[in-house]
């Protein structure tokens, strides 16, 4: 093999980790959450559940240092980091052992000495678990010590999961395989970061179901009006009335009507109608023909949809909740009918088999199933983006955005029309504010979803879209009342309350046991009309002791006994910070002292902290929140069964 080619190798973790890593100083901290790192071990544990020989966890690019076994990493840094940190973990038992594996030590961070502290400190914390994390943390070691306590928490909050520890562990250090990819010594790495940054994207399973699925129609027509609805439906950051008509406010009207809200066009037919012959985007258009092989279909449609038209930039500050193939999946099992929970069902890793397999179940007909299919993504992709929430980014939010519940409407005038966002259950000519006030009935089902967003963060476990699709996409939008669609949501929640949950005093979990639903839910029935205008669901994935588990022995206060301590009444859910900051103080120093962090982070452990400053926090006052939150939890639910509400989607 000629110095100047790549040598790729395919490493177990476990053979990836006898060699040394050096992350560079141009490489950014690491930054993955909780979102990232679960769905990692979820992947990884479905693979063993699901008896797979191996699992690929994807490319490593490194270049070699000095010595043999040592490499400078160029891509992959933040995968590579999650599984040392993972690693870290799972060489950890019950007693503290040493790691055995030797792992240890053979990552580093150029020139950020805390950043590679942090990675070894993780390692004593973890032998003795009641450790926190003590002083100040700089960007470069934080992200470190989250990612561990996002691991920690994750395994002790999944009682299969944990209980399979060391059959995990086994089949990631000898199934799990990664191409780590040595760039020749010399590479221009300023030239190495250009092509990548520019080249054109690789082909997805997305581009391999849209192609099969359009080599179904019979003509160039129906293909280009197939590729024009599924490029426009992938654009899941754009509102669609935006990214299908692009600069043509008179198309705008045909397809979403003159106020551009909802969907007007009735059937696929319809579309074709609708859409100028001449097409959307002249590079899209197809040769002369009647047929299309799969090869002709995936090398004359597998491009993205571009934007550059300036009409987009107020659509630009909105991110979607979840990404395309994660949508098709949604849309696929309401075309389907299919209610069951799986989370194989929303597994894009499956994508492809899960398209072949509807399909192939259609025994004729199959180009009215791929017509049918398309004009359901166009209609369910226009109320998602009315009805689901987002992620908006403006200049008076912040960083991390904020949830967004808005639909399009036009405004501007026939003269100059443009595109504006009001909240959706405003009235016609409702507030346009983007400081998050919205109306109170916005704002109520804004809270009930990103409440679930929360909870469920993997794209696999989000089925409450697919149920709040399903429903919608029987009704007319306008018509839409937000009563209803709040009470979907709820019966959503107590489903899942009732699933993870007893009420039965010598049956209810206790610790980490007890699932993130539960606690996410009491938050927001606790939450009066007025607190709902200012309080804002984040993400947090932490069980609270609001007394630790292991208290601070130079803080005086009344002692818990171990039965009280894993009762639902001493624990919230809080973010991962929250729980770094909290570390072991007694509940007096964490109520008087993080005040406003509390008020943050939950209701509940606002309320906790609110006992605590009037009285004390012990046994008593424990057992009595404890009962208070499950007589709240167990009201709710009776009540809503008497009512006969609590399935409206059904």
């Amino acid at each position: 093999m000629s110095k100047k080619e790549l040598k790729p190798e395919l490493l177990t973790v476990g053979k990836l980790f006898t060699d040394n890593y050096l992350i560079p100083i141009y490489q950014r901290n690491y930054a993955w959450r909780a979102e990232q790192i679960e769905q990692l071990i979820s992947d990884i544990q479905d693979s063993v559940v699901g008896g797979q020989d191996n699992y690929f966890l994807g490319n490593l690019v490194v270049i070699k240092r000095g010595r043999e076994d040592e490499f400078e990493v160029i891509d992959g840094q933040q995968r590579l980091t999650t599984l040392y940190l993972l690693l870290t973990f799972l060489e950890q038992d019950g007693e503290g052992e040493k790691p055995s594996v030797g792992h240890a030590g053979h990552l580093q961070y150029e020139s950020r000495a805390r950043a590679t502290e942090a990675l070894l400190r993780v390692a004593q914390e973890a032998a003795k678990e009641h450790v926190r994390p003590q002083g100040s943390t700089s960007n470069a070691d934080a992200g470190i010590h989250e990612g561990y306590s996002i691991i920690n928490q994750f395994f002790k909050q999944n009682e299969n999961l944990n209980r399979s520890r060391e059959k995990f562990s086994d089949f990631l250090l000898t199934k799990v395989t990664v191409v780590r990819a040595s760039l020749p010594p010399n590479t221009d790495l300023n030239r190495y970061f250009e092509i990548m940054n520019t080249r054109g994207q690789q082909l997805k399973q997305v581009d391999i179901v849209k192609a099969r699925l359009m080599s179904k129609l019979p003509n160039q027509y129906e293909r280009e009006c197939f590729a024009w609805v599924w490029d426009s439906c992938a654009d899941m950051d754009s509102y669609v009335q935006m990214s299908l008509t692009r600069g043509d406010t008179s198309l705008r009207n045909k397809v979403f009507g003159d106020e551009w809200s909802w969907l007007e066009v009735t059937s696929f037919s319809s579309l074709m109608e609708s859409r100028p012959q001449s097409g959307i985007n002249s590079s899209r258009q197809s040769s002369e023909g009647v047929s299309l092989s799969l090869d002709e279909a995936l090398s004359k449609y597998a491009k993205e949809l571009e934007s550059n038209s300036t009409e987009d930039e107020g659509n630009e500050r909105f991110r979607s909740t979840i990404e395309f193939p994660a949508f098709l999946l949604h849309v696929l099992r309401i075309m389907k009918g299919d209610e069951v929970e799986d989370e194989g069902l929303l597994d894009d890793k499956r994508l492809i088999k899960s398209f072949d397999d509807a399909v192939n179940n259609v025994p004729d007909a199959k180009a009215d199933w791929v017509r049918s299919f398309a004009f359901m993504l166009l209609k369910c992709r226009n109320l998602f983006d009315g009805f689901i929430l987002k992620r908006q980014f403006t200049a008076n939010i912040g960083d991390d955005g904020d949830w967004s519940l808005q639909r399009l409407k036009k405004g501007g005038g026939d003269k100059k029309p443009t595109p504006t966002y009001i909240h959706v259950f405003s009235a016609s000519n409702g507030s346009l504010e983007e400081d998050g006030s919205a109306d109170p009935h916005t704002r109520d089902v804004l809270l009930l979803q990103s409440m679930l967003r929360i909870t469920y963060t993997s794209p696999r476990t989000m089925h409450w879209i697919t149920k709040v699709l399903r429903w919608l996409s029987v009704k007319a939008p306008r018509d839409v009342k937000h009563a209803d669609l709040a009470d979907l949501l709820k019966g959503y929640a107590r489903s899942k309350v009732k699933e993870t949950f007893s009420f039965e005093k010598d049956q209810q979990p206790q610790g980490f046991g007890i699932s993130r639903i539960v606690f996410s839910y009491l938050d927001y029935l606790l939450l009066s009309d007025s607190s709902k205008r200012d309080f804002k669901f984040q993400f947090r994935t932490s069980i609270e002791h609001f007394y630790p588990q292991h208290p601070d022995k130079e803080q005086s206060g009344a002692v818990v006994s171990g039965s009280s301590l894993n009762l639902l009444g001493n624990l919230a859910l809080v973010s991962v910070s929250a729980n770094s900051k909290f570390s072991n103080s007694l509940p007096r120093a964490k109520a008087e002292n993080f005040k406003d962090t509390i008020e943050l982070q939950s209701p509940k452990l606002k309320r906790m902290a609110e006992i605590t400053r009037n009285t004390n926090w012990d046994d008593q006052q424990i057992t009595a929140h404890h009962e208070a939150m499950v007589t709240l939890l167990r009201d709710d639910v009776s009540l809503v069964e008497a009512s006969g509400r609590s399935n409206p989607g059904r």
